[in-house]
């Protein structure tokens, strides 16, 4: 008797949870909240004039269901303390637009400001809605003033990328006459914290090589040697570490073969290393091939 009793409580109990499980459910299916996407546009901003050869970064547009979008900024290279970013109707860099592309807020110099440090880097960020999609906002130019109003950066707004990945089809050195007929690829992979893992597979080169190094440099060309220049890093982050005692370095087997990785950080993300030089060295630190990031 005690027992039917036990079993007739629990069913009594079950009843109500069951009932409160339905509705959760119930719930569930008809509560619906914003889908989240990963709406968002990238440029690449580098300095308008010699003076501001050393201006680099990026400025992100990331899309809110209203429509807004948030603009972050990471650059370095600023000679002034604040300023401030607008989107033009300007498709380029080379000639550029200074008409604001906007038809709801106004770049009034106040919600669109960032501040600097003193050592010219910024990672300043301000909500922004411009009326347009990022499908309009493809393509249009990202204008960065200093505090006097000049022109200082520019950039290209474009897609963001998910898989942040590099390579660079290895060729000769310019200028080189030697009997190494350098080949391969490098491919540069970045992790969310921009340190990358650098591997290479490259031949027709030096024979035994061991500890001898390569880099990415701060030239975004291989046609001259003077378009080459040298290691590429942000010393506001990070010492060079292009170097042996970096990890830097690859090595050969007995046909000029090699074939690794390592992995480093030169203080630029994805977007600051791409179109830059890659350079092998030989053992006597002489430069014998050269490619570019894309």
């Amino acid at each position: 008797m005690k027992l039917s009793q036990g079993i007739l409580s629990l069913m009594a109990i079950a009843k109500p949870l069951s009932s409160s499980a339905s509705s959760r459910r119930r719930l569930s299916k008809t509560s619906k909240s914003p889908k989240a996407t990963k709406d968002s546009l990238i440029a690449t901003v580098h300095g308008v004039g010699v003076a501001n050869d050393a201006l680099v970064g990026t400025t992100t547009l990331r899309y809110n269901p209203d429509g807004s979008f948030l603009v972050s900024l990471d650059i370095l290279g600023l000679k002034s303390n604040s300023g401030t970013v607008v989107i033009t109707d300007g498709t380029s860099c080379g000639t550029i637009s200074e008409t604001p592309f906007t038809k709801k807020d106004s770049f009034d110099g106040v919600v669109n400001a960032y501040a600097a440090l003193d050592e010219g880097v910024s990672r300043s960020a301000f909500r922004f809605n411009s009326g347009y999609t990022s499908k309009y906002n493809m393509g249009k130019s990202m204008i960065v003033y200093d505090s006097s109003s000049a022109i200082v950066g520019c950039g290209i707004l474009g897609s963001d990328v998910e898989s942040k990945v590099l390579k660079a089809d290895m060729g000769t050195y310019p200028g080189y006459t030697g009997t190494y007929k350098p080949s391969g690829t490098v491919t540069v992979t970045f992790n969310d914290d921009d340190t990358f893992t650098f591997q290479f597979k490259v031949k027709g080169i030096e024979a035994n090589c061991s500890g001898c190094g390569i880099h990415i440099h701060a030239g975004t060309s291989c046609a001259t040697h003077e378009l080459v220049k040298g290691h590429g890093w942000n010393s506001v982050y990070v010492q060079d570490l292009w170097t042996a005692a970096g990890g830097a370095t690859y090595s050969t087997d007995s046909k000029g073969i090699a074939d690794g990785f390592f992995n480093i950080y030169n203080g630029y993300g994805y977007e600051e290393n791409k179109h830059h030089a890659v350079v092998i060295h030989m053992a006597d630190g002489s430069r014998v091939g050269c490619g570019v990031l894309m």
